[in-house]
């Protein structure tokens, strides 16, 4: 009898019996755990169900690279279901790993992504600019979180750049081709027609979203401003201006939002609520750029070559940071989940060297620094949901994910 039918016998005799059953050679009392609900888990497949269902497949030990994914033995590098490690669902192509997730065979009038553009996610899709460099031909598209072709959402934008969405819109900034002609809208997830939230904005950069309302920072003046999403707009300045390419990118939490000064080598925070501007750390950070939050800590990439990820306290005041990685080449994009993060390495600054640029995961701490994904040409704002990472591939003009 194979392994899982006789899980399967000795489950069926537990569940009669109400303990673990000596009637069959191979049961013992700590192969099974009493699920909240009734049911019997083997407990010997983290990665898959633990409801007692029958799927619940065991690991298996794996030859010549293979990985156990689901009691099978797989190829993560090529696998379209476990693409760079297991269920992850690649419907396009798996390459090494990665997940190119905009299919050949595409409408050629499907645009390479831009430079400068951002990404952002939901449980459906990955949604995008198309980047500083499009003006007048500008446009916010989506594809699906699994790959295919992309769908446009609006077109005719003015560089569009930092995105967000909340499961129902998606919020995005056109940076705008000279001052004071840059906005931010709100469009459906499905598409339709954009609703202006702000107008006559400097260079909007990056987008945030919370419950109630959208974020952003306009580099072409310093200002950091948020919007209610529902109602009627109203744009107010949180953070004024401390000057062009001062405020670049932010994120959010119930209190605060923060951002970085690039400029001036500074991460602030201001009140959602409203008022003064405080520096959370000490200046002379070198191009400090992309940032992540979790509950306890901003996370933040510097300048290179040799370029360093640092963190502080989200409750510090004009405190040194703490590095967390040094020796990177650059950093352009980072996330994190509160145990890791996940950053983009680009090789060299414009023009990127072809093939070179990677994606890397290491703890909080700075440990266990692994490359999860190469020959990237150019990665850059990186986000990350439950299972995957995603990025995009500025130099390849593409879209990409693997397994966090």
């Amino acid at each position: 009898m194979s392994r899982a039918g006789l899980w399967w016998v000795c489950g069926a005799l537990v569940a009669a019996y109400g303990t673990a059953p000596s009637l069959l050679a191979g049961c013992t009392s700590d192969q099974f755990i009493p699920m909240p609900d009734g049911g019997l888990d083997s407990g010997v497949d983290s990665a898959g169900p633990t409801d007692g269902s029958l799927s619940d497949a065991p690991q298996v030990t794996c030859d010549g690279g293979l990985a156990s994914c689901n009691g099978q033995c797989v190829d993560t590098s090529t696998d379209p279901n476990n693409c760079g490690g297991c269920n992850v669902v690649c419907n396009t192509q798996c390459t090494g790993g990665t997940c190119q997730l905009i299919g050949g065979g595409c409408d050629a009038s499907v645009p390479p992504v831009g430079d400068f553009a951002c990404i952002a996610v939901d449980a459906t899709n990955v949604y995008w600019g198309t980047g500083q460099v499009a003006s007048s031909g500008g446009a916010v598209w989506k594809v699906p979180i699994n790959g295919g072709c992309p769908t446009i959402l609006i077109g005719s934008q003015d560089r569009p750049h930092g995105i967000a969405t909340d499961g129902t819109n998606v919020y995005y900034a056109n940076y705008g081709a000279s001052s004071n002609i840059g906005a931010i809208y709100s469009i459906p997830v499905a598409g339709g027609s954009p609703t202006p939230l702000a107008l006559t904005q400097a260079s909007p950069l990056d987008v945030a979203v919370d419950g109630t309302n959208v974020y952003w920072t306009d580099s072409g003046d310093g200002s950091v401003w948020k919007s209610n999403k529902s109602g009627t707009p109203t744009p107010v300045k949180l953070a004024n201006g401390a000057g062009q390419g001062h405020a670049q990118y932010l994120r959010v939490d119930a209190a605060n939002v923060y951002f970085t000064d690039h400029s001036s080598g500074v991460v602030n925070r201001v009140p959602i609520a409203g008022g003064s501007v405080t520096a959370m750390t000490t200046t002379g950070i070198s191009g400090v750029g992309h940032l992540a939050i979790d509950a306890q800590n901003v996370y933040f990439g510097s300048n290179g070559p040799p370029a360093t990820i640092q963190t502080v306290g989200l409750t510090q005041t004009n405190t040194a940071p703490s590095q967390v990685l040094g020796g990177i080449a650059s950093i352009a994009g980072i996330a994190t989940d509160a145990t890791n993060l996940w950053f983009a390495v680009p090789t060299n600054v414009q023009p990127w060297q072809a093939n070179t640029g990677e994606i890397h995961r290491a703890t909080v701490a700075g440990k266990n620094d692994v490359t999860l994904s190469s020959k990237q040409n150019g990665p850059d704002c990186v986000v990350v949901d439950a299972t995957s990472v995603y990025w995009i591939d500025t130099g390849g003009g593409m879209i990409a994910k693997t397994a966090k």
